[in-house]
C-alpha cells in the first residue's frame, strides 16, 4: 500500500479530460495553515483553486497548449493534522513516491511551511526558484522554529544556498535580510524582477527546476485574498513574461501557496488556477 492510499482523501477534484491513462501531470492539495501568523484561512484554497480551474478557460495562447486535449491527475487532499512536523512527514513520503512517477506535481496549500517538505525531497540538481514577498528566513516565529515564517532558514541549515534562487522579495525584517546577505543567498526583489530569464545565469546551472510560488508575491491589486499581503508586487503579465522567456525547462514540480479564500473576492483562487494551467503548459511546450 503506497502512500498516496494511506494519506489522500477523495476531495472534489478538477475535471478530467483527455486520455486518462497518460495524465501529463498531477496534482494534490494540501489544507494546512496551522502556523498562520495573520489572516487564517488558506487550508480552503485547494478547493477553491480547483473551482476556479474548472470554470476558466485552459488554453494557453502563451505557449500554444490546449489542457482540454490532456488529462492532469486530482489526487485529491493531504489528510492533515494539526501537528506541523505530523503533517511534514507526510507529504514528504507522499513527495518521495510521486516523484518516482516522473511527471510534473502540483502541490496545491494551504501555507508556506509545506513548501520545506516538497524542497528537501527533491533531488539535489533540482533548482529551486521561489516567488515570494517574504523572504520567510525568521529564526522563530511565535515560539516555533517551523513555521510559514521561518521555513526557508531551515532550508538553508540543510541544503546548498546555491541551489535557491528568490525573486520578488520586497518585505522582510532587517535580521531577515542580514541573514540573506550572510548566507548569499541569490536573490531579486520586487522592484528587480526580471524580464528575461534566459540572461540568469541560475538557469544555466540548474536544467531540473522546481517552482514556490507564494501568491502573496503579486501586487494586492491582483492578488487580495492572500494570507500577508504585502504592496509593490509584480503583476500576473511580468510572471507570464518571465516564464515565456525562460523557455521549455524540465520543470518537475511547483506549488502554489497562501492563497486565503475567507479574504478573497474570488480573484486570487483565479490566479492560482491560472497559474497552475500555465506552468502545466509550458511543461508541453
Amino acid at each position: 500500500m503506497g502512500y498516496k492510499t494511506l494519506y489522500l482523501q477523495n476531495t472534489g477534484k478538477i475535471l478530467e479530460m483527455g486520455d486518462l491513462k497518460k495524465p501529463i501531470g498531477k496534482v494534490f492539495g494540501v489544507p494546512f495553515d496551522s502556523t498562520s501568523s495573520y489572516r487564517v484561512g488558506s487550508k480552503f484554497a485547494p478547493h477553491t483553486i480547483r473551482s476556479a480551474f474548472n470554470n476558466i478557460e485552459i488554453f494557453s495562447k502563451t505557449f500554444n497548449v490546449d489542457l482540454e486535449e490532456a488529462y492532469i491527475e486530482d489526487l485529491g487532499d493531504m489528510a492533515v493534522s494539526h501537528d506541523v512536523r505530523a503533517t511534514a512527514d507526510r507529504v514528504f513520503n507522499l513527495w518521495r513516491e510521486l516523484l518516482e512517477e516522473k511527471v510534473p506535481i502540483c502541490m496545491l496549500g494551504g501555507e508556506h511551511s509545506i513548501s520545506y517538505v516538497s524542497v528537501s525531497a527533491l533531488p539535489e540538481d533540482v533548482g529551486v526558484v521561489i516567488f515570494d514577498a517574504h523572504l520567510d528566513l525568521r529564526d522563530e516565529l511565535d515560539g516555533s522554529d517551523f513555521t510559514h515564517a521561518t521555513y526557508l532558514r531551515r532550508l538553508l541549515e540543510r541544503v546548498d544556498r546555491h541551489r535557491f534562487l528568490h525573486l520578488g522579495s520586497r518585505a522582510a525584517c532587517k535580521q531577515e535580510w542580514e541573514y540573506a546577505e550572510s548566507k548569499g543567498l541569490n536573490i531579486l526583489a520586487a522592484d528587480n524582477f526580471p524580464q528575461d530569464a534566459s540572461r540568469i545565469p541560475f538557469f544555466n546551472d540548474h536544467k531540473r527546476l522546481y517552482f514556490s510560488i507564494d501568491v502573496d508575491v503579486f501586487d494586492p491589486a491582483y492578488a487580495p485574498g492572500v494570507g500577508n499581503p504585502e504592496p509593490a508586487g509584480i503583476s500576473p503579465k511580468d510572471f507570464l513574461v518571465f516564464l515565456k522567456n525562460l523557455g521549455r525547462r524540465d520543470l518537475i514540480g511547483f506549488d502554489i501557496v497562501e492563497v486565503c479564500p475567507p479574504y478573497d473576492n474570488g480573484n486570487t483562487s483565479v490566479l492560482a488556477a491560472k497559474l497552475m494551467m500555465e506552468l502545466f503548459c509550458s511543461t508541453l511546450a
